[in-house]
């Protein structure tokens, strides 16, 4: 799935429990057992307006399970971004694009197991949602916690979970529906790159007590190994040379993971010249291609973004934790030189490992980044 590289945000890191909602039968089987018509996990994030303002920022999702001949299975898609996305072939006879392999955003990852049919809504339980304040809200939010439909292996281990059951959705809603929607209580407990599964339990039935057909019961997927999902600025947002930034700003590097160790200083190169122009604001473009001085690998500064202040645990692992900074230690007034151009070269050798265990996650072959800085604030 393509995902937005806009911004990371935390609430699409937090757990996704969802209000109870009315039962919504369009388009749904009224008779038979609960088929299962897709199963999804979550694998990026896209932008899309916020009616009320701003961005909102939701999870892909990618089926690692198409029911085969079902015409209740979905298709393609409307996102709330004004854009499609095909969930499962148009042909009926073909499985999933990923069929037993789809891959689980590493972040903050999700199952979501669809049916033709709305299920007896015991299979959750409804508790009072809290504030921040843990007062209530006087609504009511679902929890999987006591009823556990579904066992969650990832490397051959159990991973415990929480969740709701959505009935709410159809094959051509986003997103789809109705379903149970399962999510590891602790998402980085499982390492990058492993084989995961989810299987149904008996106590999983329609309204009228008909439990999921024994073969449609289990489903494998994985978590997607360690990955740059882009740096900014960014080689693909403009010609070499023509990206600009504020001397304070680091080049930030954002991975699919949080990070353990950092590259070694050694494996990466970054020259430097002035800039050109009566007033020093156009880029030396001979630095993007080979010329600029070579800066001494000890001035580099690499770390892994420092918690805002007032963050809680939760949110300084979902955003802080994945995102590698890189500056200048003698920069004055920030992290590069003012009315400057850059070019930072990554070699091969460099690592990145993640947190939660998983091979090492590299950058991008032959990265290179030419930018210039603006003049210092006045």
């Amino acid at each position: 799935m393509v995902a937005s590289r806009s911004s990371v945000v935390v609430g699409a890191f937090a757990l996704l429990h969802a209000c109870a909602a009315p039962d919504q039968p369009t388009d749904l089987r009224t008779s038979g057992p609960p088929n299962v018509t897709t199963v999804l996990v979550a694998s990026d994030l896209r932008t899309s307006i916020d009616p009320s303002g701003g961005d909102l920022d939701r999870f892909l999702e990618s089926a690692t399970y198409c029911r085969l001949g079902d015409e209740k299975r979905p298709d393609v898609v409307d996102l709330p971004t004004m854009t499609t996305v095909a969930v499962c072939p148009d042909d009926l006879d073909a499985p999933a694009e990923a069929d037993g392999v789809a891959e689980a955003a590493p972040p903050s990852w999700y199952v979501r197991v669809v049916f033709d049919q709305l299920l007896d809504p015991a299979i959750e339980d409804l508790v009072p949602e809290l504030d921040a304040m843990m007062h209530p809200t006087g609504r009511m939010m679902g929890t999987l916690a006591v009823t556990q439909p579904v066992t969650l292996t990832c490397g051959g281990v159990d991973v415990p979970y929480d969740g709701n059951y959505v009935p709410n959705g159809n094959r051509v809603s986003w997103p789809v529906g109705p379903s149970l929607y399962i999510q590891p209580l602790s998402s980085t407990a499982v390492a990058t790159g492993a084989s995961c599964t989810v299987t149904i339990k008996d106590s999983v039935h329609n309204k009228r007590g008909t439990s999921v057909p024994s073969a449609q019961r289990s489903y494998m997927f994985q978590l997607a190994a360690m990955a740059l999902r882009f740096s900014a600025p960014d080689p693909a947002d403009g010609d070499p040379g023509t990206l600009a930034i504020t001397p304070e700003a680091p080049v930030s590097f954002f991975w699919t993971a949080p990070i353990a160790t950092l590259p070694a200083a050694s494996d990466i190169q970054i020259f430097t010249a002035p800039n050109v122009g009566a007033a020093g604001t156009e880029p030396d473009l001979t630095v993007c291609d080979a010329g600029g001085t070579e800066v001494a690998s000890e001035d580099f500064v690499l770390a892994v973004r420092a918690p805002a202040e007032g963050a809680t645990a939760a949110t300084t692992a979902a955003t802080t934790a994945l995102v590698l900074e890189l500056g200048l230690a003698s920069a004055d007034p920030g992290r590069w030189a003012p009315s400057t151009t850059y070019r930072i070269e990554v070699g091969p050798g460099a690592r990145v490992s993640p947190a939660q265990g998983g091979p090492d996650g590299t950058f991008p072959a032959g990265y290179k980044l030419c930018f210039h800085t603006t003049r210092a604030a006045m």
